[in-house]
C-alpha cells in the first residue's frame, strides 16, 4: 500500500520528532485535514523514510512524533548524472521533474558556446530544487538530487575525470551502450548544440558519442529519452 509521502528537511528532525512547516503543513492541515494521532510517512530525502504520528497542529507547522524509522536502498546499483545547457521558460523544470522521477542522482546545470541563457539566479535555482523535492515524492523515492551550476563547459570538463563512463548525445553516435560503470555521467547540450571544438574537447576527453536515433531532438527530450535509453541498456529499469 502506497501512502503519501511528506518532505522535512534534517534541521527539522531530531531523535523523537519531526517538525513540518511551509507548503506541507499547509497541505497536511488544510487539504488532506489530517487530525491528532493520524499517522504520516515522512523523508528527510537523504534515504530515511520516517513513519510518524501528529502530536500538534497549529496554523504555519505541524508537529509529529516518530514511531518508526527505517533506512532505504536507493534502487539502481548505478549512479546516473546528467549534465544539460540550461534551456528558457519551463523546459528546465521538465526535465527536473521527469529526471527525479526516473531516478537521476545528480543534475549539473552548464553553460556552452550556442547557450541562450548564461546566468541562473538563486531563485530559480531554489524552484529546480523545490520541483526536484516534489517529483521524488510523487514517485516515492527517498533521495534528493544534488543540483550544481557550473559557469561555463570549462568548468564542466576539469570535472569528469569523476566518472567511469560518460556519454554525449549526438546524433553521428553510436546506437549501443558497451560500457559497464558504476558511476554515469550523460550531458545534452543546448537547443543549438555544441560547436565543433567543443565536441573535439569532449572526444580527447573519451566521451562517448551516444545517438538517440535519426530525428533531432529539442533538448529536453534528448535529455529524458537518453537517461531512459542508458537505465534500460543498463538493465535499470
Amino acid at each position: 500500500m502506497c501512502h503519501i509521502l511528506h518532505y522535512a528537511p534534517p534541521e527539522n528532525i531530531s531523535a523523537k520528532n519531526i517538525m513540518l512547516t511551509g507548503q506541507t503543513a499547509h497541505h497536511i492541515r488544510n487539504v488532506l485535514r489530517h487530525k491528532i494521532d493520524d499517522k504520516i510517512f515522512v523523508t528527510d530525502g537523504q534515504g530515511c523514510r520516517y513513519e510518524t504520528k501528529i502530536s500538534n497542529i497549529k496554523k504555519t507547522r505541524v508537529d509529529t512524533e516518530i514511531i518508526k524509522k527505517i533506512s532505504i536502498k536507493q534502487k539502481h546499483t548505478i549512479d546516473l548524472e546528467l549534465a544539460f545547457a540550461l534551456l528558457k521558460g519551463t523546459r528546465s523544470e521538465i526535465i527536473f521533474e521527469k529526471g527525479t522521477e526516473l531516478g537521476v542522482k545528480k543534475f549539473i546545470l552548464f553553460t556552452s558556446e550556442f547557450s541562450v541563457l548564461t546566468t541562473l539566479s538563486r531563485r530559480k535555482l531554489e524552484r529546480f530544487r523545490n520541483i526536484a523535492i516534489s517529483a521524488m515524492l510523487q514517485s516515492q523515492q527517498y533521495y534528493i538530487p544534488d543540483i550544481v551550476f557550473m559557469q561555463d563547459l570549462n568548468c564542466l570538463l576539469k570535472n569528469l575525470g569523476d566518472y567511469d563512463v560518460i556519454f554525449l548525445a549526438d546524433r553521428g553516435g553510436e546506437l549501443s551502450i558497451r560500457s559497464r560503470a558504476k558511476r554515469v555521467l550523460y550531458v545534452v547540450g543546448p537547443e543549438g548544440g555544441f560547436s565543433d571544438s567543443e565536441i573535439e574537447q569532449f572526444k580527447n576527453l573519451g566521451v562517448e558519442l551516444l545517438s538517440l536515433g535519426e530525428n533531432r531532438l529539442r533538448s529536453e527530450t534528448a535529455a529524458l529519452s537518453g537517461i531512459v535509453k542508458i537505465l534500460t541498456l543498463y538493465k535499470q529499469i
